[in-house]
């Protein structure tokens, strides 16, 4: 399978309309094939609010990012965040079916969109794009991203340095991920005249904020699952 395609269906029965996004991942570099809109608003230049993170150089016109969540902005701009709405995430695997607000549909949408963007600093989570699984918890996500982590930190050992369990890298990551947040956040208040996508955005920075902070704690919590694995060592 040369594409990873993903479909996100709302559907608001307050005012009984639908609005259908459909994200095409290239299965290699697992980022999206979809073409760019062909008019792009000033809010999607790179200088525009520009990260100060940011590793493009000047040579890049648009904000990959940026870019990529103009389809959020342009569809959802009638409705406002606590909207309650009808979701149906159709991957190349499952269906998954969820009642829940727009803030919350938007958010899951985002976090997809924001790893496979182009970003440079959002690309260490396509793994998990490629295994997205909409609308997870906390848990479920602190629990995929640390696996993630630790399964690149075994590819990476296989080339010479050793693994990092610490998860000291992805702390960096996730610091990374605050300061594109904050600088995305601007961009969409910009472009947007409703608090959808902004507020989405605001959801996802929480974790990005948590995240450094409850690594270790979190996955104390999770120990009890292992219980078979430390007993095998222990022998």
């Amino acid at each position: 399978m040369n594409t990873v395609n993903i479909e996100y269906f709302f559907s608001f029965s307050a005012t009984e309309t639908d609005v259908n996004l459909s994200l095409e991942l290239d299965s290699k570099s697992l980022e999206i094939s979809n073409p760019p809109s062909n008019n792009l608003p000033e809010w999607t230049l790179l200088k525009n609010h520009q990260c100060p993170n940011c590793p493009l150089d000047s040579s890049i016109t648009y904000c990959p990012l940026a870019v990529n969540l103009l389809s959020i902005t342009e569809s959802f701009e009638p409705y406002v965040s606590f909207d309650n709405v009808s979701m149906k995430v159709v991957t190349n695997e499952r269906t998954v079916l969820k009642e829940t607000t727009l803030q919350r549909a938007i958010s899951s949408l985002m976090g997809l969109i924001v790893a496979v963007s182009g970003c440079p600093n959002s690309q260490f989570f396509r793994p998990m794009a490629n295994f997205h699984l909409p609308f997870s918890s906390e848990e479920e996500t602190i629990y995929r991203a640390t696996s993630m982590y630790l399964l690149a930190q075994y590819f990476v050992s296989k080339s010479g340095p050793a693994m990092d369990c610490s998860f000291k890298g992805l702390t960096d990551i996730y610091k990374e991920m605050q300061i594109v947040n904050a600088s995305i956040a601007k961009r969409l208040r910009d472009a947007s005249k409703t608090d959808s996508g902004v507020n989405a955005l605001v959801s996802l920075d929480l974790y990005a904020k948590a995240m450094p902070f409850v690594i270790d704690e979190k996955l104390e919590e999770l120990e009890y699952m292992f219980a078979t694995y430390l007993k095998a060592s222990e022998k």
